[in-house]
């Protein structure tokens, strides 16, 4: 499966295209040529949509054929894994039903890397509202959903005040199931530390946001949430109090991240700062995932390694194709990439 990625030069090359015809025709004679149905040719507008559709069932169909590999314990330890995409998922949703969004529209922006598959996340947005929608997920069995259905905020339009609330549930949920998922032993270990790192990775995200945003550091501390590593409240406080990203970096205390956003930094071209730690983080993670398992190759390492990966490369065919269907500058596209 590792061996049907694009390689940097297939991405290379699809950047060239400046008509989204070819891009879509480039990426039929890759591996996501079988998830493409009739009804690609047309309009640009439709063409994007098909192609971003097959695109998403690819994803969707290569995390099911890796669930149904395991059994037991590594099975539950990768759906928790999997389910980051889910709440993900689900707060697209919650922001399209709120903003009256249709739902090709919506799904376009969501990553079926989950157990709610297209198929189901369009069930979801269907609904009537938004507690009917929360209501059809904590019935399917996402009791996390439950605490956000409480949330005043929610009917009220601060929906940015309800998505902590949910990660914070989603969080708990993830590392409490990672807990009750039998003995410890690698496997686990390695799974907790992502789930810590991904929590890191919302932390400093957040804490740059409202540094960038002048947010009081009162108001700022309710976004944090607990159970990363790297980022604690402490320091958490200390980069609300910032007054840029280079300043926000310095209070961090672990020399290789500094390292490691200095060296990104000096080689990107974005130019928002908010996005520049964003892209950072997520970079930081993939690299993370591509060391885990070269000192034992048959540890979890090598199926987080590829399913961070394979999620990967589909934002950045997703992010090629809407740059194209835009006109954006090739170096502006580019930009905008993880590639590793």
């Amino acid at each position: 499966m590792e061996g049907e990625l694009l390689s940097q030069e297939q991405i290379s090359e699809l950047l060239s295209f400046r008509e989204l015809s070819s891009a879509a025709s480039f990426i039929k004679k890759t591996v996501y040529s079988i998830s493409f149905f009739e009804g690609a040719e047309g309009s640009e507008g439709s063409m994007a949509n098909t192609t971003d559709t097959a695109i998403r069932a690819s994803l969707s169909a290569s995390m099911q054929k890796i669930l149904s590999m395991f059994k037991g314990d590594e099975n539950s330890l990768i759906q928790i894994l999997l389910s980051k995409w889910d709440v993900f998922n689900i707060k697209t949703l919650l922001r399209g039903k709120l903003n009256h969004a249709v739902s090709d529209e919506v799904l376009s922006a969501t990553i079926p890397a989950g157990s709610l598959d297209e198929n189901m996340l369009k069930e979801v947005y269907k609904q009537p509202s938004i507690q009917a929608m929360l209501d059809m997920l904590f019935t399917i069995g996402y009791s996390y959903v439950s605490s956000v259905i409480k949330i005043k905020n929610l009917y009220q339009g601060n929906l940015l005040k309800a998505e902590v609330e949910m990660e914070k549930a989603f969080f708990k949920d993830m590392l409490k199931r990672i807990n009750s998922s039998g003995e410890k032993g690698t496997d686990r270990g390695i799974v907790e530390d992502t789930i810590r790192l991904f929590i890191d990775r919302y932390n400093l995200i957040a804490a740059a946001r409202m540094a960038n945003g002048g947010i009081q550091t009162d108001e700022a501390i309710g976004y944090y949430i607990e159970g990363g590593e790297m980022v604690t409240l402490e320091i958490f406080r200390k980069i609300i109090k910032a007054r840029d990203v280079t300043e926000c970096m310095v209070m961090i205390e672990n020399a290789v991240w500094k390292t490691h956003f200095e060296r990104y930094s000096a080689q990107s071209r974005i130019t928002n700062p908010v996005l520049l730690v964003e892209r950072w983080m997520d970079h930081e993670v993939l690299n993370r995932a591509l060391r885990l398992h070269r000192s034992d190759p048959l540890n979890i390492g090598l199926v987080i390694s590829y399913i961070l990966r394979k999620t990967n490369e589909v934002i950045n065919l997703r992010t090629i194709l809407r740059g194209i269907l835009y006109n954006l500058p090739q170096g502006e596209i580019e930009g905008l990439l993880i590639i590793v």
